[in-house]
């Protein structure tokens, strides 16, 4: 078991939008400094510097990283500058985490994945479902085979970010990629079913809509040609049937991340709005809540859980996890942690899933890369 507080690090943050504020708090929570803060402006640094207690302000990311030189680079700027982002710090030395995704294609992915490998820097992607201590106590409960087979799996993840008409950076190609619900909403329920079930998705059957085609930028209209609504079939390379939607105009789910995984001998439920439960669903009988009740959950799910039973640990939390457990792994005590690699099959999936819908046909998925940690 890790202890609680990792060593102090030095940070930078890129970025300066509302995801950056739960890195920044967190950052300092675990005892570490943010050295660095850098925006599109140094007005919009400088509001976020304030709300940290402080930091020096950069509108240019390599000057900051020259001057400041910080163990770690938190990446928080749009989709589309993740990967060259990465690159600036890997070069230097600096080890990163960086927001989802890695990058707005494969290719790419692959790329930033090889250099980090090169260089021997900690290089971790925020795919933070894995950092709740229920979704571990659910993989661990699959693990031990608590439902039997798993013959089943299905799961959303809603969002009302879009229930609207207003046009966003999320919309923009050229800022966010080729993909809106699949790359920004659901790249988290396919990493979570995967990371849950041991099982890698070997096929992809996928549908995209696009429900609001046209949509306002200061008045002016602005067509639309990336997915707001994704339905897809999945099949694991263990042969199981999964089925997903992901959605960013579901009305009244703000965050509506939720898995339900149905085995020979019952079934088990996880939601993201419900974080410190699962439920537990015999074939005969009454449904069981299961509780976060530290002492008597998996070993895994104890290291991610710090509060007493009965206090509710969820989004800042899975947050402040991930970092603990980077910052351990780059202080010499390995952990794990959502790697690059990960990143890396993560934009594999996403791409997968565009072609699919592209052609209208099933799509096979390489398997993932094998991982050697250090």
């Amino acid at each position: 078991m890790t202890a609680y507080y990792p060593p102090p690090l030095r940070a930078a943050i890129v970025g300066t939008g509302g995801i950056s504020r739960t890195h920044g708090r967190r950052i300092r929570d675990l005892g570490s400094t943010v050295v660095g803060i850098c925006g599109r402006s140094l007005a919009s640094a400088d509001a976020l510097a304030h709300d940290l207690g402080g930091a020096e302000l950069y509108t240019d990311l390599e000057e900051m990283l020259d001057r400041q030189r910080p163990d770690v680079l938190h990446i928080c700027s749009p989709h589309g500058h993740h990967a060259d982002q990465s690159r600036a710090a890997i070069e230097r030395g600096i080890h990163v985490v960086c927001e989802k995704p890695l990058a707005v294609s494969a290719d790419d992915a692959r790329s930033v994945m090889e250099l980090a490998a090169a260089s021997g820097v900690h290089a971790a992607v925020c795919l933070t479902k894995r950092s709740y201590p229920m979704v571990a106590e659910l993989r661990s409960r699959l693990a031990a085979g608590t439902i039997g087979k798993v013959v089943a799996v299905r799961g959303e993840y809603l969002s009302s970010d879009s229930c609207h008409d207003n046009y966003g950076w999320g919309f923009d190609k050229s800022i966010a990629g080729p993909s809106y619900a699949t790359a920004d909403l659901g790249l988290h329920w396919l990493d979570l079913v995967e990371h849950v079930t041991g099982s890698p998705i070997a096929l992809v059957d996928a549908r995209f809509s696009t429900t609001r085609p046209v949509r306002l930028r200061d008045g002016e209209e602005v067509a639309i040609d990336v997915e707001d609504y994704v339905r897809v079939f999945i099949e694991l390379t263990d042969g199981t049937p999964v089925s997903a939607v992901f959605s960013g105009i579901t009305p009244g789910q703000p965050n509506g991340c939720a898995i339900h995984i149905d085995g020979r001998d019952g079934g088990l439920d996880w939601r993201v709005d419900t974080p410190n439960q699962l439920v537990h669903r015999p074939p005969f009988g009454s449904i069981e809540i299961v509780d976060r009740d530290p002492p008597r959950l998996s070993v895994d799910a104890q290291h991610r859980s710090f509060a007493p039973a009965g206090h509710v640990e969820g989004f800042a939390d899975a947050f402040r996890n991930l970092f603990r457990d980077v910052y351990t792994s780059i202080g010499g005590v390995p952990v794990p942690y959502p790697d690059f690699v990960d990143g890396f099959r993560v934009a594999t999936l996403i791409d997968a899933i565009r072609a699919s819908a592209e052609l209208g046909t099933p799509i096979e998925v390489p398997a993932p890369l094998e991982r050697h940690r250090r």
